[in-house]
This record gives C-alpha cells, structure tokens and sequence, in this order.
C-alpha cells in the first residue's frame, strides 16, 4: 500500500472514530441527539441551505468510495505477488520468485569468470525481470561476461521454469581481488 492509500486511511479512520465517539455520546445522552438533530434538519432543509446539502452530498460520497475502495483492496489477494501462476489444461501452477531467483543464481555461478552472484526477481505483465549482480573475476572481459550471463540467464529461467524472461539486467558489483585482509595483532 503506497504512502497516499495510507493517508487516506489513516484520515478515514480517524474521521469514523470521531464519528464513533458522536455515536457514543447520543447512547449515553439521547436528548442531546434530538437538539442537534433538530438544528441540522433546519439548516439543512432552509431554502438558502444549497451550497450545504451539496457539500454534506460530496462529502457523503467521497466516504462512500473510500469504504468501498478499502474493502476491495483488503479484499485483493496479494498471493500471486510472490509467484507467477501458469495455466495447463490440468490445472495451475504457481512458480515463487524465490524458486526463479535459484535458477538464475544458478546460471549465472555457471558463467565463466563470475566469482559471486545475487539476483533479484521481479513479476512484470508478461513475465518476469531479472536483475543479476555479480563479482567478476581478474582479467576477464567484463562485456563478453555480462553478455553471457544474460544470455545463460534467460535461457535456464525460460527453460527450466517455462516463464518468459522479459530482461535481465547485469550488474557488475566488483572485480575478485583475491586478496584477504587479516588485522594485524601487535
């Protein structure tokens, strides 16, 4: 949920729990309902009373269309952000991110000249985006590396996993020096 949906909850509620307090209140006390009931019947039913029945209608309906958007999004289910869901003629299956992630780890330790790899997978429209970051070994050309990795990449996903690679992107974190530094004890 982004920072604006939060917002808008976090004003939602604390509209409903002054409301909810109101609610209260009229229990306890209902001979305050009927004063209060009776000056807003009166402002709103005079004949100059337009510009407040319209402004007490949007504000109606702006709290409607909240409710009704915050019971779809506790309603949407965030299962398939985490896998991509294929369909065959038996039934469905799910594929995790992290099952993908392993297959390009894979591929990419295949490589020569990569020391190390991390991946991250991400679930697009029609596939799924692979970033590949990776420690690269001395001597070795960088371009002919990251150029096989993408290639090893896409092909163990698509063909372990049967899910369509959109990209791989490369990233070259550092060059393997081979060299651990041990403090010194004095």
């Amino acid at each position: 949920m982004n920072i604006f949906f939060r917002v808008l909850l976090a004003v939602y509620a604390f509209c409903l729990a002054v409301f909810s307090a109101f609610a209260m209140y009229v229990a306890a006390f209902p001979e305050t309902y009927v004063e209060i009931s009776g000056y807003i019947i009166q402002a709103i039913s005079a004949d100059n009373a337009i510009a407040l029945r319209v402004s007490v209608f949007i504000v109606a309906l702006v709290f409607f269309a909240l409710s009704i958007m915050f019971l779809l999004s506790g309603i949407r289910s965030s299962k398939d952000k985490k896998a991509v869901s294929k369909h065959t003629n038996i039934g469905e299956i799910m594929i995790s991110l992290n099952s993908i992630e392993n297959i390009a780890i894979n591929a990419s330790k295949r490589t020569n000249g990569v020391k190390e790899s991390k991946t991250v997978v991400r679930k697009s429209e029609d596939g799924v985006e692979i970033e590949v970051r990776i420690i690269v070994m001395p001597d070795m050309s960088i371009p002919v590396i990251t150029e096989e990795v993408q290639g090893r990449v896409k092909k163990s996903v698509e063909d372990i996993s049967g899910v369509s690679v959109r990209s791989v992107r490369v990233v070259v974190d550092s060059i393997y020096s081979g060299i651990t530094y041990k403090p010194r004890v004095e």
